[in-house]
């Protein structure tokens, strides 16, 4: 699943691309992925695209009148979305094979939503399996947590949401009502960073070991993002050229499995909770 780093790439990779073009038609291959009227956005010009936590905002205006911030394209990609971008919508080709699809041209098996602009450039939305979404709206479509590179995300923030519950602190991390970003790739290697395993309740955390967690989660997004995401064992995650991302190669435990600790060389292991896999180094991270 694209998380913080992976959106924020795409963000990146798509503005000198796509702001300041103007949509000329919207084709929706599966009415399951596009929610809301595609006329509220075909004639309109993209003049930001921001992003809020994992999802991906597309800012339009009619170029006519310049009447500003009426209309919206909001993308979440959930498990296996992907946006590709081609200068030629209608012959699009890519150097490299697109994970899920029997080769490099759009469009492809997966792809539910394909947006043309007037240059004839365009953008294909895939979805593997279809939980994905872009939404029209009158107003950006902000989750209700903190967006972990928001000025709101503080230490003190951390610490007044660890005191509240004894949830697992993996689980408080991924919990997008209260921080949202972050999922379960930086969630793992975030609490090896700071030692913590991902199974202590979230109020047993020290003053300290709260600190240590917050620096880990701020380096592991950042650095996600300097690698241009995650492209892990299942290749799902993809730049908008195809390519893919880095930072799976400078995984600290997660999908590491059977593998030795970077720092102590003990063998990494896997549990499953709450229907997600957690990798740890029994050594390094604080038992239970």
């Amino acid at each position: 699943m694209p998380e913080l780093p992976e959106v924020e790439t795409i963000k990146r990779d798509l503005e000198p691309n796509t702001v300041g073009k103007i949509i000329s038609d919207v084709e929706i291959l599966s009415p399951k992925n596009f929610i809301g009227n595609k006329k509220e956005v075909i004639g309109r010009k993209i003049i930001d695209i921001q992003r809020f936590g994992k999802v991906l905002v597309l800012q339009l205006v009619n170029p006519l009148t310049r009447k500003q911030n009426n209309s919206y394209l909001n993308i979440h990609f959930k498990l296996s979305g992907q946006m590709l971008y081609s200068k030629n919508v209608d012959k699009a080709v890519f150097r490299n094979k697109i994970p899920f699809t029997k080769g490099n041209k759009m469009p492809a098996n997966t792809t539910r939503v394909i947006i043309k602009f007037k240059d004839r450039s365009g953008l294909f939305f895939n979805d593997l399996r279809k939980f994905g979404w872009i939404k029209v709206s009158n107003k950006p479509l902000v989750p209700k947590g903190i967006d972990v590179l928001s000025d709101k995300f503080t230490l003190n923030i951390v610490e007044g949401l660890t005191r509240k519950t004894k949830k697992p602190i993996k689980i408080l991390l991924m919990d997008q009502d209260l921080i949202t970003g972050i999922g379960n790739i930086y969630a793992n290697d975030s609490l090896f960073l700071a030692k913590v395993h991902p199974l202590r309740p979230a109020n047993s955390l020290t003053k300290k070991e709260i600190k240590n967690l917050y620096n880990a989660i701020i380096k592991e997004i950042k650095t996600g993002i300097n690698d241009q995401g995650s492209s892990g064992a299942d290749e799902a995650f993809i730049l908008p050229d195809g390519s893919r991302g880095k930072h799976q190669r400078h995984f600290l435990v997660y999908q590491r499995e059977e593998e030795p600790c970077r720092r102590c060389k003990t063998i990494i292991k896997r549990i499953k909770h709450h229907g997600r896999s957690s990798f740890f180094c029994p050594k390094c991270q604080e038992t239970v």
